[in-house]
């Protein structure tokens, strides 16, 4: 199967130019529809499989994304439902979902 049948791309992204005139991507995916937790793991198959995290952007084994999310630390994405560091965060969104990942080099839609 390829990547392009895995991800149902066309139904959650959209193509959109790079955030940095910079950035030696043109191009990079954005989640433009919200999904639920199962959507967003098909789309995102890099996340890790952990008991502690949903995303690579919330929590590890020393802070879960629970203990986040109780203490404000975190809150979910507003695409993904993803819990996320504030600091990640941008206008309520995690960086998988806007396309930041993809500027710093990671392919969020490619299991590593």
């Amino acid at each position: 199967m390829t990547q392009e049948t895995q991800i149902p791309r066309s139904e959650f992204f959209e193509r959109r130019p790079a955030g940095s005139a910079t950035s030696h991507r043109s191009e990079v995916w954005v989640a433009v529809r919200k999904m639920t937790k199962e959507e967003a793991r098909e789309a995102y198959p890099y996340r890790p499989e952990s008991k502690y995290s949903e995303s690579r952007w919330g929590g590890n084994v020393l802070e879960d994304d629970r203990c986040l999310l109780i203490s404000g630390l975190a809150l979910r994405c507003s695409i993904c439902h993803a819990p996320t560091k504030r600091d990640s965060l941008a206008n309520d969104t995690c960086p998988d979902c806007d396309g930041r990942a993809e500027l710093v080099g990671q392919n969020p839609h490619q299991k590593r």
